[in-house]
Formats: C-alpha cells, sequence, structure tokens
C-alpha cells in the first residue's frame, strides 16, 4: 500500500500517518521494521531498494519518505528545471517498480504544501492513496477544540472554547499542546475563560483584537495601552491598521445586515466568522449608525494617505488614528454630533464614501 500525505495542515497530516502506523504494528515489530527516508537527498533506486525489502521478523514493514514531493516543485524557493532536464529526474524507475512492492510493505511519502501541477504528485495518483491536509477553515475551530479536549479528559465551557479559538486560531499544534496543559490544570473541573487567558501563552501578550475592540467601543485608555504595548513589542502599524480597518468594515456589514432584520446567524455565515466574533459585533452595533460608521471609514482613509503623503509617519498617523475614532465612538454614550467634515489632525477626504471602501475592501481587509 502507498499513501502520500500532503499539504499546509502538517499537524493532521502528522496524525494520519500516526494513524497508518497504529493500525500496522498489529505484533509490536513494527518500530524495528521501519525506515525513515530524507526525500531531498535520497536516490531513486536505493528507496525502491528500501520498500522492497521484507519485513524481519514481523509482519509489516513501512518506509516513510519525507520531502520527496517537494524535490519535484518549480516554483518560488525551488530551482526551475534547466532546458531538456526530465521532469521526474531519473525517478521514473522507482514509480514504475511500486506496483510490485511486497504485500508486507507500506509506504508514505510525507511533505508539506505542494502545488497541484507537481510532476512526482501527478505521477503518484495513479498508484497511491493521495490526501491533501488544507487549513482549518476557522468557522469549524471551536468544533475541533471540543472534540480534541475530550480525548485529554476535559471539558471547556463555551466562553473558554470561544476564547482559546480566538487566541490562537487553526493552528492545530499549538490548540492541542495548550489543551493538554489546560487539561492537566483544571484537573476534573471545567475549563473556564478565565483559565484559558491565564493558561494559554498567546493570552498573556496584548491582542490586536482587543485593542481594535476597545477602540470601537471608545475605552480610549485601554485602546492607547494595548497600542502602546503592541508597538513596544514590535508590532507593525500597518497590521494594527488593517486590524481596525477590518473591525469597522465588519461592524457596518453587521449593521446593515440587521437593518435588514437578518438573523444573526446569517450574519455569521455571510461574514464567515465565528459565531462569538458576531456575539461582539451586536453588542457593539447598536451604538452606531451607518453614517458615523462611514465617517469613521473616512478617518481610516485620511491615516493612510497621511502615510502614503508623507504627512505623518505610520506610528504618528496611527496615534491621531485612535483619538480620532475614540471621538466617534463618545456619542454612543453622550448623544453628541460629530459634523461630517470636522478634521481631527490630518486632514479628511472632502469626497469619497466610507461604505464604498468597505465594499473595495481598501487596507487588505
Amino acid at each position: 500500500m502507498i499513501h502520500v500525505l500532503y499539504g499546509k495542515d502538517d499537524f493532521s497530516a502528522q496524525e494520519a500517518l500516526d494513524e497508518i502506523q497504529a493500525k500496522l504494528d498489529t505484533d509490536g515489530l513494527l518500530a524495528d521494521n521501519t525506515a525513515r527516508v530524507e526525500g531531498a537527498r535520497a536516490k531513486p533506486m536505493e528507496v525502491l531498494g528500501l520498500c522492497q525489502t521484507v519485513p524481519f521478523l514481523g509482519e509489516r514493514r513501512l518506509v516513510i519518505i519525507r520531502g520527496l514531493l517537494g524535490r519535484f516543485e518549480s516554483s518560488g524557493r525551488r530551482r526551475k528545471p534547466t532546458g531538456g532536464e526530465p521532469p521526474l529526474k531519473g525517478w521514473e524507475a522507482f514509480l514504475e517498480g511500486l506496483p510490485d512492492l511486497p504485500e508486507t510493505s507500506t509506504v508514505v511519502l510525507l511533505d508539506g504544501e505542494i502545488r497541484p501541477q507537481n510532476p512526482m504528485l501527478q505521477a503518484l495518483k495513479g498508484k497511491a492513496q493521495v490526501r491533501e491536509f488544507k487549513p482549518m477553515p476557522q468557522g469549524e475551530v471551536a468544533a475541533w477544540i471540543t472534540r480534541r479536549a475530550q480525548q485529554y479528559g476535559a471539558s471547556l465551557a463555551a466562553r473558554a472554547v470561544a476564547a482559546l479559538a480566538q487566541l490562537v486560531g487553526n493552528k492545530l499544534r499549538t490548540l492541542d499542546n495548550e489543551l493538554q496543559k489546560l487539561a492537566v490544570y483544571a484537573g476534573e473541573r471545567q475549563v473556564t475563560e478565565a483559565d484559558v487567558r491565564a493558561m494559554v501563552s498567546l493570552a498573556r501578550e496584548p491582542s490586536v483584537f482587543a485593542m481594535a475592540d476597545a477602540i470601537v467601543e471608545g475605552r480610549t485608555r485601554d485602546a492607547a495601552s494595548l497600542m502602546q504595548r503592541l508597538l513596544a513589542d514590535g508590532e507593525s502599524p500597518l497590521r494594527l491598521l488593517t486590524t481596525i480597518a477590518r473591525q469597522y468594515r465588519l461592524l457596518l456589514l453587521t449593521k446593515e445586515l440587521l437593518e435588514q432584520r437578518t438573523r444573526p446567524a446569517e450574519i455569521a455565515r455571510r461574514l464567515q466568522v465565528q459565531p462569538f466574533v458576531i456575539q461582539r459585533l451586536l453588542k457593539q452595533a447598536p451604538g452606531y449608525t451607518i453614517p458615523r460608521l462611514r465617517q469613521a471609514y473616512q478617518r481610516l482613509l485620511a491615516a493612510d494617505l497621511s502615510v502614503k503623503r508623507g504627512a505623518h509617519d505610520e506610528e504618528t498617523a496611527l496615534q491621531l488614528l485612535l483619538f480620532d475614532l475614540a471621538a466617534l465612538a463618545a456619542p454612543q454614550r453622550t448623544g453628541a454630533a460629530i459634523p461630517p467634515g470636522e478634521r481631527r489632525g490630518y486632514s479628511t477626504p472632502r469626497s469619497g464614501s466610507g461604505w464604498q471602501l468597505v465594499r473595495s475592501q481598501r487596507f487588505g481587509v
């Protein structure tokens, strides 16, 4: 049997390999009959010889070849083949010998992200079971956390699951490590959101999303403190600007959908965000009108232009923007109005719509 396991999600690919090993090791002797090959330096006939070797004493033999498909990548980080060089570079004999392997041999080719046009991948498709492991969609992370926690005998409260998904995202290896720590920390009791924020390493760092929430909610002191910590830790001002713009974009789209009487679950589906993100947006939306959110987008555009035109450096423009947006958030508490043309710290464009900016997804969000 021949397996090809590849893709950007190396954690799931490794787990698939572990599952194959577990199924093969029926007599406890597979470890002594496992050969591991670095495909980047391997020679075709040597690898074929390893695959054709029968197991010693045990019932099964396993050959794991890492990185072989990557040798045949022709874009980006790897050299393109020179003129006249065959696509498979002498590995044709290896491929021809695979169908005649002993029934006791299992070969697994393990690799990272590979182009669909990869010649070795194409050649193996008729001879092997091929599985690609793509990154998990963010919307599926919460369910994965719940299932994974059960493997470690842990139970997470809904808010703990949401916090962990927000902090770590779809980095499954990191999530698995954090879940193991949380299971030991909580013991017999349920893991709470406070446990997550106390134990998860990423929770100890200031969050760009927490900063964006503080700005939107008009918590100027919190927002300024988080921004200074993020900048001091080397965070890019441009990334902070992009995150703020994304938050206002989601808020504006949420506001419009709410006015169309769209249900929260449908809003989450259309915006392709997790339910806990929508819950936050639903709490923030009543404090704004659509015209005021358009003003916020005009302020974001003004900050972007002030940097590109050389009026301010990125950090100064970002700090001015924080107080500018905080002033827009203030009327949700005071009821005061801000004139549409008011200028704060840098020139606000006289024309253009913040809504148009949302539709064009400016700032890379």
